[in-house]
């Protein structure tokens, strides 16, 4: 019994892609801490964690049903011989541990519940969450189609950054803050730098495929990079500026300690690009996305000490 409910949530974690979860987690701790400070219901925030992981979820399986479906039409048109996607997509599909159907009516959960805790807080708290609620749910449901046609990192960034930190902060303490979307800024560009440097990986995947992205759109691997150097600084550049306006106190500077990371990650995916036919490569993919990950989270962490120092001795 207990075997069979653990292969269970396995399967469901491939499903619904889970290992993606952490850039939900560590965006909605920044408006989480702030908010506490602020005198904000602790509750009614770790409430809306748990309904952001399930939208989060629900969102990457509807991504994955999309996508098997148009592969599959087109299997079943004789326009493909074969199922095409990356490493760890559609997997239970494709392996057949789960069915289309009954992905839909689990994603059909998991948008109810989502709706529920959306609906209760706008209940609660007011219709000003509504617009928020429905311009995400918007971007949730487009994110399959207009994803693979260069809108992916741009739709990514509004959800996790402005829309998830408003959100949160909003349940948390009834009002809306400037400063958390300022901060959002550096953070949603730290989660666009991951997803960017997984193009990278991605790369001659994506362009076999006419899959848009902005690591396509640059017109090469270097200039991917570069891209992606430019990204995670202009995170930096975000604050030192608002820190030189007087908006943040100098204290918002812990993050610049994780810039060691930067230089070892453009390095790292420097080598990438210039190894990238040798065969212990694909070894090292893992590896190299978890890179710019950690490099989100350690940030993230860093600025949530910055906002604890900065409120508590002020």
């Amino acid at each position: 019994m207990k075997n069979n409910l653990l292969n269970e949530f396995k399967i469901f974690c491939t499903l619904t892609r889970s290992y993606s979860l952490p850039i939900s987690v560590m965006s909605w701790l920044v408006p989480f801490v702030y908010a506490i400070f602020e005198k904000g219901n602790i509750f009614n925030g770790i409430a809306a964690l748990i309904g952001i992981i399930i939208l989060h979820l629900g969102s990457n399986l509807f991504d994955d049903i999309v996508d098997y479906s148009f592969e599959l039409i087109d299997i079943r048109k004789g326009k493909k011989c074969s199922f095409n996607f990356q490493k760890g997509k559609c997997t239970c599909f494709i392996e057949n541990k789960v069915a289309l159907k009954q992905a839909f009516i689990i994603d059909l959960f998991l948008f109810t519940i989502a709706t529920l805790i959306g609906i209760y807080y706008v209940y609660t708290m007011g219709l000003e969450l509504l617009y928020i609620i429905i311009l995400t749910a918007i971007l949730c449901l487009l994110y399959p189609i207009l994803g693979s046609r260069g809108f992916g990192e741009i739709i990514i960034a509004l959800i996790f950054s402005p829309l998830l930190y408003s959100g949160v902060y909003f349940v948390m303490t009834g009002s809306f803050s400037l400063k958390i979307l300022i901060l959002s800024i550096s953070t949603g560009l730290m989660t666009v730098a991951v997803l960017v440097n997984h193009s990278i990986l991605d790369y001659r995947y994506d362009t076999t495929n006419r899959k848009i992205t902005l690591c396509g759109i640059s017109g090469s691997e270097k200039n991917a990079l570069l891209l992606l150097f430019l990204i995670i600084l202009a995170a930096y550049i975000n604050l030192i500026f608002w820190i030189l306006n007087s908006q943040f106190s100098v204290v918002y500077l812990l993050p610049f300690l994780t810039l060691p990371f930067v230089f070892k990650i453009i390095k790292e995916m420097n080598m990438f690009i210039k190894q990238e036919k040798s065969p212990d490569n694909a070894k090292s993919f893992l590896t190299k996305f978890l890179l710019v990950q950690n490099l989100q989270k350690y940030f993230i962490i860093l600025l949530c000490i910055s906002v604890i120092i900065d409120k508590f001795y002020r």
